[in-house]
């Protein structure tokens, strides 16, 4: 068989010459114009031209020439700037117009009001915001001169005409009585034997307070001014005053303050008033800021014992004031000094308090507790409607104090009887307290996100501080394969979920850790591959394969 180099070498190639081609194993002919059919032919271009394509459509590269502000160095193509002029002649320009400047080595363009910058005002020169100059003369101007002599005096004017003569004064009369004055108003007088004017302002202007004779000690006949009814003036004595301020002395009402937390009784916010104690704390007191005369009541409505602190002196030398009880406090100076005194005496009745419930979850058991007070109980009932009691069950009972477990009840609102259960006439009730259903809530979420981001997540929660865990799944129905643990803080939580690297339709499960069976499942949620990023750049060649 002959072979390729043993051929004879052609020595022209033309575009209806043939070659052997084999398809699917059998041997064609195929001319070298079928063959080179769609190559791209030689680019071929003279010097100072580019590559490119100015005729519409799809095409072969056609050669560009290079217009005015651009030319070749070498390899490279420059803006050298010549297009510039070609631009038209602005015949004036405002502060809104702008001009290209060299930054740096770089273009930028400035703002025309800016070149106002470049300049400043010297001594006697103005420079407005307009780019207005202006001489102030008092900074260029010489010393001045002295002052020359007066001028003759000018020739005399004519006098004026002369009006009629007034009609004079008139006696009192209808026709000329006025029904309103002012201060500005005159009055006429007779003085050193001639009329005159005086303003009515001037006329009862009178004495002011401090050039008055100083009044004797106050008594009942002294008389103030007052008015009634209207704006006219009369006389009031100080006996009448004071038969009002008697009538009205009954119908006056000490303040009430509620204390909550330890108090340095002052006479500012504490004098006659009553001080309702709502939780156990100490009173203490600072004679100085009271002073002698100062008196309050204190009603100890609170679970615990008031411990009557520093600065307090007590008549019997006790310093507790029992739940239920009431005592005055009064600051009184003597012979002996200056004190804060209360009596020391206290009931000694028996007494049960209860304290305030932090509210459990439904039908979730709670402690009950509370203050014991000239009581020694053996046992305990309590109750939560004062009718129907059930017995404590192991309760621990010291000489102060007690507490026992209650179990849980449904969801509402509720105060709690404890009594003596063999002195059934002690008895303390709880604030009320409210239990809450349990639930939770999914807050507003975002629709669509992207793979790789996180959702953020919040939401409620009842009762308030239950712990929650939040997960995604894709499936409305069909639990996530795992949870976080969302911050809880009081009735709200909060949470962020990962997406993954998947994209699809998910959906956000909160649940209650401790009892899943309180759960909510979000809507749908659409997470999306990110989007592709294309990175262009200047200057790079164009690549085609």
């Amino acid at each position: 068989m002959t072979t390729i180099p043993q051929l004879p070498t052609a020595t022209t190639v033309g575009l209806t010459d043939l070659l052997p081609l084999s398809q699917d194993g059998t041997l064609y002919a195929a001319s070298v114009d079928q063959i080179t059919a769609g190559l791209q032919t030689e680019i071929v271009l003279p010097t100072g031209d580019v590559l490119g394509r100015a005729s519409a459509g799809t095409g072969m590269p056609e050669a560009l020439s290079l217009g005015a502000g651009l030319a070749l160095a070498a390899t490279t193509l420059q803006a050298n700037g010549t297009d510039h002029l070609g631009f038209g002649l602005l015949g004036s320009f405002s502060t809104d117009a702008e001009v290209v400047v060299n930054a740096a080595g770089a273009p930028s363009r400035l703002p025309m009001s800016l070149l106002r910058g470049l300049f400043s005002a010297g001594a006697g020169i103005a420079l407005d915001s307009n780019g207005t100059f202006s001489v102030t003369a008092g900074e260029i101007a010489g010393p001045a001169g002295p002052q020359g002599p007066a001028g003759a005096a000018g020739p005399q004017g004519v006098a004026g005409p002369v009006g009629p003569s007034g009609a004079g004064l008139l006696a009192p009369g209808s026709n000329n009585a006025a029904s309103t004055i002012a201060g500005s108003d005159y009055i006429a007088i007779w003085q050193n034997g001639a009329n005159a004017w005086i303003t009515y302002q001037q006329l009862i202007g009178g004495q002011t307070i401090d050039q008055l004779p100083a009044a004797g000690p106050a008594s009942d006949s002294d008389q103030l001014l007052v008015a009634q009814g209207g704006n006219a003036l009369a006389s009031q004595s100080f006996a009448a005053i004071w038969t009002y301020v008697g009538k009205k002395i009954p119908t006056m009402r000490a303040g009430v303050v509620e204390l909550t937390s330890n108090t340095v009784l002052d006479a500012t916010n504490h004098n006659q008033r009553v001080l309702v104690v709502s939780q156990p704390l100490v009173l203490s007191a600072n004679f100085t800021n009271m002073g002698s005369g100062f008196s309050c009541r204190v009603i100890n409505l609170s679970g615990g014992i008031v411990t009557m602190g520093v600065g307090i002196v007590s008549g019997t030398g006790s310093s507790v004031l029992p739940p239920g009880a009431s005592a005055n406090i009064v600051g009184l100076t003597y012979s002996g000094g200056s004190i804060v005194w209360w009596n020391g005496v206290a009931p000694t009745s028996p007494t049960i308090t209860v304290a305030a419930i932090s509210a459990p979850a439904p039908n979730t058991a709670f402690t009950v507790s509370g203050g014991l007070f000239d009581d020694t109980p053996a046992a305990l009932d309590y109750s939560f409607d004062g009718s129907h009691w059930t017995a404590a069950v192991t309760p621990t009972i010291d000489a102060t104090s007690y507490s026992f477990q209650v179990p849980g009840v449904a969801a509402g609102t509720y105060t709690i009887m404890v009594r003596d259960h063999a002195n059934t006439a002690v008895v303390g009730t709880s604030p009320p307290f409210t239990i809450t259903a349990a639930a939770i809530t999914v807050g507003t979420l975002a629709t669509s996100v992207t793979v790789g981001s996180a959702i953020s997540v919040t939401g409620t929660v009842a009762p308030s501080g239950v712990a929650v865990q939040v997960g995604l799944s894709t499936s409305r129905t069909v639990a996530p394969t795992a949870y976080v643990s969302a911050n809880v803080s009081g009735a709200s939580w909060s949470a962020s979920l990962p997406t993954g690297s998947t994209a699809g339709t998910y959906y956000v499960w909160a649940e209650q850790t401790n009892d899943i069976s309180i759960q909510v499942v979000s809507g749908a949620i659409v997470v999306s591959a990110s989007a592709a990023s294309i990175n262009y750049s200047i200057n790079q060649p164009c690549l085609s394969g």
